[in-house]
């Protein structure tokens, strides 16, 4: 009986981290970008903008969760599409993280311009993973209790501090160095040869303690653990057991099985016998425990169904939160932190995606469920989102420019924005969660409107309007 017990728990145990690394595949490609953006920017022909182009490029793949939607809609047969879909989009993510490696500084010219093609090219396809996660990596979790959502969310949240470290190991470059320099241009004037000395000041780089190249292959390796442990949740036939079937009313089928589940382990560990197994709930897919059935159902929709205004309130802030996340921010970050110094937008950055598994970890101990605990949080991320945008806006010369404090200040309040919007941004997955599967689409869908929306207003703003002024290293600068 131990040793049936001690199995039992290492079976759950090896479950919930096959599942939080699982979900660190989630957004793991996008956020690694993000961090490696301050070593690239000051490589590349877009400067300060490039943020604003990868934005706009990462937005487009949102035909990937549309799609997905639509054929989800479509599927009469209610088969799980998103096991196969899965597949596609994490070999697609490995293989563009892989091109990155030897392919990211080549540039061309576009309508006279010179861009950096090759990283905003492959940088789509990392996108069409990540935007496509958003639905069908919930949609796959559907097929396991609601109690083992939580360990998805932490490793989905965990992702953000891997490549934060791999960015704090990789160091930052530094303020550029202004150098100044001379030469000589030989020029003849009728038998005449006269030297003209030009003097010139020009800044250089300063390099990162490795390559872009080998952050790049370390993305690679983390994603290639998320496979292999999504490869163990479909195929090995100890996790298969927890799997649900899809049926019509997917929510009641969760519920019951999150019944099933809590009370065999809670039973067994007490030496008592289950009230309540699998066999009683459903003998040959068809035959259940009326009553049983009854009483879950009747505790699921006391606690946690959500009226139809309640749907429209959240999945509203959903998409204002995501649209906030993870388009107009990202565009004006480097306007927001750069005028203070490489070393604040790298932090900016670093420091406020840790700040997504802590908020991850307390949603799981202080859940957020009232509308008005969500529009108090919404609130508090807004304030932090307009002094962010008026310190963009004044740059090069933002508030307490050349001082400390505006580095600490720009961190502290970007650490506060990335806190509060994880943390809404969680809370109402948690809430759609208990809503079944369309709901976790929903909640994905408009996740990805919201970002999409976002991103096509913003990138005018800063690209066309050019309402915020990149500075010279060597003239217009702060440190």
């Amino acid at each position: 009986m131990d040793a049936s017990k001690s199995q039992s728990k290492c079976t759950q145990y090896s479950l919930h981290i096959c599942i939080a690394l699982f979900g660190m595949a989630s957004w793991l490609l996008v956020n690694g970008l993000w961090i490696e953006v301050p070593v690239m920017v000051n490589h590349l022909p877009e400067g300060w903008a490039l943020g604003s182009y990868l934005v706009l490029i990462i937005q487009f793949a949102n035909i990937g969760p549309l799609t997905f939607a639509v054929i989800n809609r479509l599927n009469k047969k209610k088969k799980r599409i998103e096991i196969a879909t899965n597949y596609i989009i994490i070999t697609i993510g490995l293989s563009a993280c892989m091109l990155l490696v030897p392919l990211w500084d080549v540039t061309s010219y576009v309508n006279g311009v010179k861009h950096s093609t090759a990283l905003l090219s492959l940088s789509a396809f990392l996108a069409l993973t990540d935007c496509t996660s958003s639905v069908s990596y919930l949609a796959f979790m559907t097929m396991f209790p609601p109690t083992l959502l939580t360990s998805f969310f932490v490793g989905m949240g965990m992702n953000p501090f891997i490549v934060s470290v791999f960015g704090l190991l990789q160091g930052v470059s530094g303020n550029p160095r202004c150098i100044n320099s001379t030469r000589v241009n030989v020029t003849a004037f009728d038998n005449l040869t006269v030297n003209v000395t030009d003097y010139e000041t020009e800044y250089r780089n300063n390099e990162p303690r490795f390559a872009v190249e080998v952050y790049f292959l370390l993305l690679f390796g983390v994603l290639l653990i998320s496979l292999v442990s999504y490869i163990a949740l479909v195929h090995l036939k100890v996790f298969k057991q927890f799997h649900l079937k899809l049926n019509a009313d997917t929510s009641r089928k969760v519920d019951i099985h999150q019944y099933v589940y809590l009370n065999e382990n809670t039973s067994t560990e007490k030496g008592e016998s289950p009230t309540l197994t699998r066999q009683s709930l459903v003998r040959n897919d068809c035959e259940t425990d009326t009553a049983a059935i009854g009483n879950i159902q009747n505790r699921s929709n006391n606690e946690f169904k959500l009226g139809k205004l309640d749907w429209v309130y959240f999945l509203a802030i959903q998409a204002y939160s995501s649209g906030l996340f993870n388009s107009v921010m990202p565009s004006i970050q480097s306007y927001s932190t750069l005028p203070y110094g490489n070393l604040t937008y790298h932090l900016a950055i670093i420091v406020g995606l840790m700040m997504v598994p802590t908020a991850s970890l307390c949603v799981h101990w202080f859940p957020v469920k009232t509308k008005l605990s969500v529009g108090v949080l919404t609130m508090i991320g807004t304030i932090a989102a307009t002094y962010i945008i008026t310190v963009a806006a004044l740059s090069p010369y933002p508030p307490l420019c050349g001082s400390v404090f505006g580095g600490i200040s720009s961190i502290m309040v970007w650490i506060v924005f990335y806190f509060v919007f994880t943390y809404i941004k969680i809370s109402i997955g948690m809430l759609f969660r208990s809503e079944g599967r369309n709901g976790l689409i929903w909640y994905g869908s408009m996740s990805q409107i919201g970002s999409l929306f976002a991103a096509i207003s913003i990138f005018p703003v800063v690209n066309v309007l050019q309402l915020f002024q990149q500075d010279d290293p060597c003239s217009t600068t702060c440190y």
